[in-house]
């Protein structure tokens, strides 16, 4: 019997898993996009569902409800933006270098429209109002940032790179805080500096600020 046309269960199921993890990709970029176009007060599940090319419900079908979504978004932004840091930085030494491919990545990304930055930082200045729905959410995305960074700090003191006197968290915590700062004077005002050198000046700064010994 010919039964080159018959699919097996196996494969029928990995089908479907690739077809949902295609779907939720799809969705994903496309509440990022609407997110650094116009916030994320406002966008709704079948906003999502409909620009992602799928129909009204299948959003909420997927993420079932918007801190669902937002949980989902966190991890997609950080995961595009890990994405860079490996593709550009793919020999880095861990401690200071692998800090310093951090800021190299935020910098120098290939996206004139700074997507993924402005997406995170709409959604961290929404997450800082009062009752916000998204705050919570976000300080458990913005720890594990920070705890990765820290990891780095951690090995650069036990290389000799960083004095052993600094305290990991609060130098992540440093670091993550003066990029973040730095990009939302650029996106406020772009005619302000060119990207190259606040890239210049933000990695000297932490550079100079990382290897200082403390009082």
């Amino acid at each position: 019997m010919d039964t080159s046309d018959q699919s097996t269960p196996s494969t029928t199921r990995r089908s479907k898993v690739e077809m949902r993890t295609h779907a939720e990709q799809c969705m994903l970029e496309a509440a990022r996009q609407i997110v650094a176009r116009k916030g994320w007060i406002g966008i709704t599940l079948a906003e999502v569902g409909l620009q992602a090319g799928y129909s009204r419900g299948l959003a909420a079908h997927h993420f079932g409800t918007k801190s669902g979504l937002l949980r989902a978004l966190a991890g997609f932004v950080n995961t595009r933006f890990m994405d860079v840091v490996e593709d550009k930085a793919p020999k880095r030494q861990p401690g200071m270098d692998t800090l310093l491919g951090y800021i190299d990545s935020y910098f120098l990304r290939d996206d004139g429209e700074w997507t993924n930055a402005r997406a995170l930082l709409a959604l961290m200045a929404e997450g800082v109002t009062v009752k916000s729905e998204s705050g919570a959410i976000l300080a458990e995305y913005n720890h594990s940032v920070r705890m990765t960074l820290a990891r780095q700090v951690e090995i650069g003191i036990a290389n000799g790179e960083i004095p052993a006197d600094t305290d990991p968290l609060a130098a992540a915590t440093m670091m993550i805080g003066t990029m973040r700062g730095m990009m939302l004077q650029l996106l406020l005002d772009p005619s302000t500096v060119e990207p190259a050198l606040f890239h210049k000046q933000v990695r000297r700064q932490i550079k100079v600020l990382l290897t200082l010994p403390g009082d």
